[in-house]
């Protein structure tokens, strides 16, 4: 005959209770407390994932700023470069450049006459035949301003002698002019890049 919960002795009373408990907190934790663990462990694996990400977003952010930094420079580099070797002749700037260099030193360019370009494997060398006379110090002025020139130029050939042994036209020689100069002065460009394929070996006869 069963017995009612009261009649039974304490210590299977308290087996029962104990066993009820541990069944309600079982059911608990599988309704309530274990949705929100999975949950949890969702999210801590989502933010993981955003943080791995983040962190790879922030290195090739670091590496973007480097690149941009690396090609401002090399941009910066190839404007000097090009000052220095122009892509284009530029002969009248660079004429130009001379006469104001033979102002500023107080020397005369009596005649600056263009020779035969000589082209080189990655350059264009531009030589002119120049007569010059001055002072000597101021022919040292001139060379001096013409060597601290951004494009390059180099003075080949020279030979000095009396004010009017040369020169192109009459003009006068002042008597505090006691040196004449001739001389080769070269600027360079680069070379015009050679257009890319070949020509087509002919057209087929049409029939």
């Amino acid at each position: 005959m069963a017995k009612s919960f009261n009649e039974l002795s304490a210590g299977v009373q308290a087996a029962i209770l104990i066993a009820l408990a541990v069944v309600v907190a079982a059911i608990i934790f599988w309704y309530y407390a274990l949705p929100e663990v999975t949950q949890r462990n969702t999210l801590e694996a989502q933010v993981a994932t955003l943080k791995a990400q983040n962190d790879r977003n922030e290195a090739f952010r670091q590496e973007q700023a480097e690149y941009l930094s690396r090609i401002q420079q090399l941009t910066l580099q190839l404007a000097t470069l090009r000052s220095i070797v122009p892509d284009h002749p530029d002969t009248d700037v660079f004429v130009q450049t001379v006469y104001q260099a033979g102002v500023d030193a107080g020397v005369h360019v009596r005649s600056f006459v263009a020779q035969a370009a000589v082209k080189q494997p990655m350059y264009v060398e531009l030589p002119f035949s120049v007569h010059l006379d001055g002072t000597y110090y101021g022919l040292l002025n001139f060379f001096n301003r013409l060597a601290q020139e951004q494009r390059i130029v180099t003075v080949s050939g020279l030979t000095l002698g009396s004010p009017p042994g040369g020169g192109m036209g009459n003009y006068q020689v002042s008597p505090r002019e006691t040196v004449g100069a001739n001389c080769v002065i070269t600027t360079y460009y680069n070379a015009p890049a050679a257009a890319s394929g070949k020509p087509a070996a002919g057209a087929a006869a049409r029939r």
